[in-house]
């Protein structure tokens, strides 16, 4: 693993959000370094910037990211006070590799070898059926097609309809399977990644719960 010569302790790379985890970082787990509720899924279609890109684009295929804190993508092992990282001797790979003033080495893992919660859950786990009847259930909408037609108008009524029922569907599993299993917030991210209605927000749709149920509003951008 190579060491970022030329870091200037900035803290941009960290602040932006943890890396994603490679089938190297497997053993990080393995040791104790890393934990599972370290960790975020981010599932095939969500929208998600890749490294030197400008705007989100929906990814090809799922992967394990360490999650933010305090409600953003900041590396939750990011230290503030020290503008340092609180697992450096156990990073994963691709924090190893960065270098701002050198991005060929990450660019070069980018998309692959990615660990995936299914590398990480045993077979006799009890989720493991679960996290399958969620991703039946509870598919990742066309985030680019919404976010497409947002950006020349509102959503046909029929759409919109759609969508709200996806995000009540979610979020009724979700509750049902964290009751149950008495799953904090950090583990049901991992098994489960965001849901629906976080995805949608930055494209301009706010879920509200009001007297009528759920609803999706569109914000003013």
């Amino acid at each position: 693993m190579s060491n970022a010569t030329n870091c200037r302790r900035c803290g941009a790379c960290c602040m932006q959000g943890g890396p994603a985890l490679h089938g190297p970082d497997q053993h990080l787990l393995q040791a104790g370094y890393l934990h599972l509720d370290d960790l975020i899924t981010v599932r095939r279609g969500e929208l998600a910037l890749q490294p030197l890109a400008r705007e989100a684009e929906p990814v090809a295929k799922e992967f394990l990211k360490l999650r933010g804190k305090n409600g953003s993508w900041c590396c939750v092992f990011y230290d503030e006070a020290t503008r340092g990282c609180s697992r450096y001797a156990h990073r994963p790979m691709a924090c190893g590799l960065l270098d701002c003033t050198d991005t060929a080495p990450l660019l070069a893992i980018a998309g692959k070898d990615l660990l995936t919660r299914f590398d990480c859950i045993a077979s006799h786990d009890p989720m493991l059926s679960l996290v399958h009847e969620y991703e039946a259930l509870c598919p990742c909408p066309d985030l680019q097609s919404i976010r497409q037609r947002l950006r020349s108008g509102a959503l046909p009524a029929d759409r919109l309809g759609e969508l709200e029922a996806a995000v009540i569907r979610d979020l009724g599993f979700r509750g049902r399977i964290t009751a149950e299993f008495g799953l904090s917030v950090d583990w049901e991210l991992f098994y489960f990644g965001r849901p629906i209605f976080q995805l949608l927000q930055p494209l301009g749709l706010q879920a509200v719960n009001g007297p009528a149920g759920i609803r999706l509003m569109s914000i003013r951008r």
